[in-house]
């Protein structure tokens, strides 16, 4: 129980940031919190040239393009390329152009492969996903995810030439036929055909279960609160769980189309495929028939309560569609009986989960899948019917994200997400023949070890199940889960709160990105913090005992480490957008939301903002609670955050409607729009509809538009080429100035005088390059090295990252091209030349570096530097502030690098426990922590 306790103490510090823990104890390697967790999926991470000679990869935490030569008995790194930020996807056009996806730049970095540079920045919309090069002249085929469009460009002029709407919800993996006659879309979130009925509908119609009767004794008299339900449509019909028909309630189809078959020839949907998963992250075709696979997870939220999805949450599968549209899906953990939850060893020694990636062999026979929560490729036989089986389970390395296949050569390449690695395995032996890093990985070590908690089987009761099977990316599925459990207890509350019911009803799963620093957690704000969800660990994923502390108390790190993207519905300088009256208007809207007295639910009549509070960038949340009768709501809630309604929308209850989404805003995901949020009794507008329309409509353009906590102009890139471009002139002024507002920093990445550089925008209009010798330019002189072959690339990154990202990649104070002359890589703290040049600034010398291994098991070391000779204090801590050893004794040390060993062991000689640690180091120059965990 005491180690309990200490854990839920280390959380709160590193939730809160409290008393001796500086900088809120992210784990950071240099003192400014220079790394920002967008925790992009991967979606085609690497891909062959067309000759074979080349693997291209991206590396998404360093923001860079990695160029690997075949013809070697191993790959071999020659380039690594800056693009835009979160590459998320490659292709190669040919041997000299390679078009790389940047999820938050918004946008196609177009690289020379003869170069080795990035030649332009094609804006394409919200979040893209994947590219394809197909067609009749070829086109190059985008999946701007977030509009739910394919944008098809000009390979060569990069002029749009149509934009086609898809008929489902995020569409992201592309793949192609291979004369190039079609186009294949998967979309990510497909839907299941399950919706949600609201708690008026329902009424009393759902009887208690029949295995599950709500066990009264532990309720203290509370009977179970009206809830809304899930219902799913098998055939015609819309059933709950129990058989009960509710085809009067749903006169709406939400669409279940998982794949959509585009014609290059006429740029129009021709076909649609449903059935496939409600989740599916991969899509590749068979270069022998051009048999479709699909690989993705089924939720199984149809079914009512926890203890029944316990262990069982979600199906692992990979959908075959042939050319004729005969349709295949194939259970790919068939071994596992779910039945016994949790299973034998065995389940899970074998399981397949989260299946990120999927590639065909060139012959059609074979086709590998990449299961992220197993760290294993699946080899699969992909005839269809019975004959689809697994054929093999083969190690791999950490989060396997994708998977290229190498006829020619006989290879398997994987890459590896969560330590950004490459491996290279045979294809007749699956022996491992190299792995080596992508390129420089920035990820803190912390992070890195957290992420792996968040997918891992091993943390279900089969092995294949994990956090992220709903929390998609960290993000949500988009449907509604009744997770309640009968036999719970109900949880009195202080009043005027009336406490936490077991049978809760449904709940669309939220996202977790933006959790930092807004404790209570869950719809209902009944969850202190993220440690108390490792009952969910047993109690949902099945596993047999929650996680140990020290798991826990990682993978909470890392979750609270994930942001969110900026809104596209903001203007780039951070404003709203204004509309003259008659059309909707954000600004006007933010307005009303901060000043009108709409809300009378509580009985005095206060402003949206007076809960729904940092409305100038987020949360929009005061975290408090709600009492259940202030809202006209079954249960007490918590204010929620409103950071990403935007992601919300594509739901609707209108008779004959084929909404794209199966749930929409609110807890439950009942109300189809603000607009119907907002129509609610709590709230108080204007009888005059002529005048309460507009103000909602106003209301619902802000909400939509509202500060994700990240400034839209983050990730905003602009390429020059030496040709006039006044519009391009126009957009950098405005991100110049937002540098200033701090909403970013602004780099520059291209060539002068024959080499590769880098620039730090410094305001005042000068920016700092990466050599300690040459001075600071203006604007225009930067801009005059831009030419053709030499294009600069402007790109605004998140405030901090600046100095890494354009002038000292590996942090350790050595500006890059300094280094680069003097004979030392620059993306490798442990070799640099010594003092060349200057330091980036005055102080960025000074810093905590690294803890290693983290975590460990034995001696670790702690590496940090000193911009100047001082005492130094290096003392370890516990989670209650408690001295666990002192190892510098407050003696002088002289400027530069350091690296100090700990033992493991306290002051006075004894061994300390499993748990989690800080180091912290302190000097006059400043003080600073990193988190340490120590396993047995």
């Amino acid at each position: 129980m005491l180690r309990r306790v200490s854990l839920a103490l280390a959380l709160v510090a590193v939730v809160a940031g409290v008393l001796a823990w500086p900088r809120h104890l992210i784990s950071r390697t240099s003192d400014t919190n220079d790394f920002v967790n967008f925790e992009s999926g991967h979606v085609r991470p690497a891909v062959l040239t067309p000759s074979g000679d080349r693997l291209l990869v991206i590396n998404t935490p360093d923001a860079r393009l990695s160029v690997f030569d075949l013809t070697g008995v191993a790959p071999v790194r020659i380039a690594e390329i800056p693009v835009g930020i979160e590459p998320v996807s490659v292709r190669a056009l040919d041997d000299s152009t390679a078009w790389v996806v940047n999820l938050v730049s918004d946008d196609i970095s177009i690289v020379n492969l003869n170069t080795l540079h990035t030649r332009a920045s094609l804006r394409v919309g919200d979040e893209p996903n994947d590219v394809e090069f197909a067609g009749t002249p070829v086109r190059a085929y985008v999946s701007v995810s977030e509009e739910n469009r394919i944008k098809v460009y000009d390979p060569v002029t990069l002029a749009l030439e149509t934009t086609i709407e898809i008929p489902a919800s995020y569409p992201r993996s592309l793949a192609k036929t291979a004369n190039g006659s079609h186009v294949y879309v998967a979309s990510l979130h497909g839907n299941n055909n399950t919706t949600i009925l609201t708690p008026e509908e329902v009424a009393d119609s759902i009887p208690d279960d029949p295995d599950y009767p709500r066990y009264t004794p532990n309720k203290l008299g509370h009977l179970a609160p009206k809830v809304a339900a899930v219902v799913r449509k098998f055939g015609a019909d819309w059933t709950d769980e129990y058989g009960k028909l509710w085809n009067s309630k749903v006169s709406y189809a939400p669409v279940d189309h998982d794949v959509i078959e585009i014609s290059t020839t006429s740029q129009t949907v021709t076909r649609t495929f449903s059935a496939s998963g409600s989740t599916n992250f991969a899509l590749a075709v068979s270069p022998a028939d051009g048999r479709i696979g699909v690989a993705n997870t089924d939720a199984r939220n149809q079914l009512r309560f926890e203890p029944k999805l316990s262990g069982y949450v979600t199906e692992t599968q990979v959908g075959w569609i042939t050319q004729a549209g005969t349709f295949t899906r194939r259970v790919i953990n068939p071994h596992i009986n779910y039945t016994f939850t949790p299973g034998p060893q065995s389940d899970a020694d074998s399981a397949l989960g989260l299946l990120s990636g999927i590639a065909f062999a060139a012959s059609g026979n074979r086709a590998y899948v990449t299961a992220m929560a197993n760290d294993r490729i699946g080899v699969l036989n992909p005839a269809g019917g019975a004959a689809s089986t697994v054929r093999g389970r083969i190690p791999t390395l950490e989060g396997p994200s994708g998977v290229v296949v190498d006829d020619a050569r006989g290879r398997l390449y994987v890459v590896g997400r969560f330590r950004n690695q490459l491996q290279t395995l045979s294809i007749t032996t699956f022996a491992e023949l190299d792995l080596q890093r992508i390129g420089f990985d920035p990820t803190p070590d912390m992070l890195v070890h957290g992420r792996r908690f968040f997918y891992a089987g091993s943390t279900s009761g089969h092995g294949e199940q994990a956090c992220a099977s709903c929390h998609i990316f960290g993000d949500t599925d988009h449907l509604a889960w009744d997770l309640g459990d009968p036999f719970g207890p109900y949880l009195a509350n202080m009043a005027p709160l009336d406490g936490f019911d077991p049978q809760k009803g449904p709940m669309v799963t939220q996202s977790l990105r933006g959790l930092n620093g807004n404790t209570p957690l869950h719809w209902r704000g009944d969850r202190p913090d993220l440690a108390a969800f490792n009952g969910a660990i047993a109690g949902l994923l099945g596993r047999a005992t929650p996680l140990p502390d020290s798991q826990m108390a990682a993978m909470s790190e890392f979750m609270n480490t994930i942001v969110y993207p900026p809104n596209p519905y903001g203007n780039l300088d951070r404003s709203l957008p204004d509309a003259p009256p008659g059309v909707p208007s954000a600004e006007r809207g933010r307005v009303l939301f901060e000043t009108s007295l709409f809300d009378t639910s509580g009985g005095t009549p206060v402003a949206c903002s007076s809960c729904h509070a940092g409305t100038a960038v987020g949360p929009g949340t005061n975290n408090l609670m709600v009492p259940n009768e202030t809202i006209f709501d079954p249960q007490d809630l918590k204010v929620p955050q409103l950071r990403n309604l935007y992601k919300k929308l594509g739901f609707s209850r209108a008779p004959g409607a084929t909404p794209l989404r199966s749930t929409g805003f609110s807890h439950n995901g009942v109300e189809p729009t603000i607009g119907s949020f907002l129509g609610r009794a709590e709230f108080a507008f204007d009888p005059d509809t002529s005048i309460s329309g507009p103000e909602k409509r106003d209301l619902e353009a802000y909400l939509i538009a509202f500060d994700t906590g990240m400034a839209p102009a983050v990730g905003h890139q602009l390429s020059f080429d030496g040709n006039a471009n006044p519009g391009a002139l126009a957009t950098l002024a405005v991100l110049q100035t937002r540098t200033a507002a701090n909403d970013c920093d602004l780099i520059a990445t291209g060539i002068a005088g024959g080499t590769r550089h880098g620039w730090l925008y410094q305001g005042g209009d000068q920016w700092k390059i990466d050599q300690a010798s040459i001075p600071n330019v203006s604007t225009t002189t930067l801009l005059d090295n831009a030419g053709l072959g030499t294009e600069l690339t402007i790109t605004a990154v998140p405030k901090g990252a600046g100095i890494r990202m354009a002038l000292d990649r590996d942090r350790d104070t050595y500006l890059d091209t300094d280094e680069i002359l003097a004979g030392f890589p620059p993306d490798d703290p442990d070799l640099n030349p010594g003092v060349v040049g200057s330091p980036v600034s005055a102080n960025t010398a000074f810093g905590l570096r690294s803890v290693r291994p983290n975590p460990s098991s034995g001696p670790v070391e702690i590496v940090f530097s000193l911009s100047r000779p001082e005492p130094v204090q290096l003392v370890v801590y516990d989670v209650f502030g408690r001295q666990v050893r002192s190892l510098t004794d407050a003696r002088t040390l002289a400027a530069g690098p350091h690296a100090v060993s700990w033992d493991g062991r306290r002051d006075d000689g004894g061994q300390t426990g499993a748990g989690v640690y800080f180091a912290r180091l302190r000097t006059a120059t400043g003080t600073l922590s990193r988190s340490l965990v120590r396993i047995r």
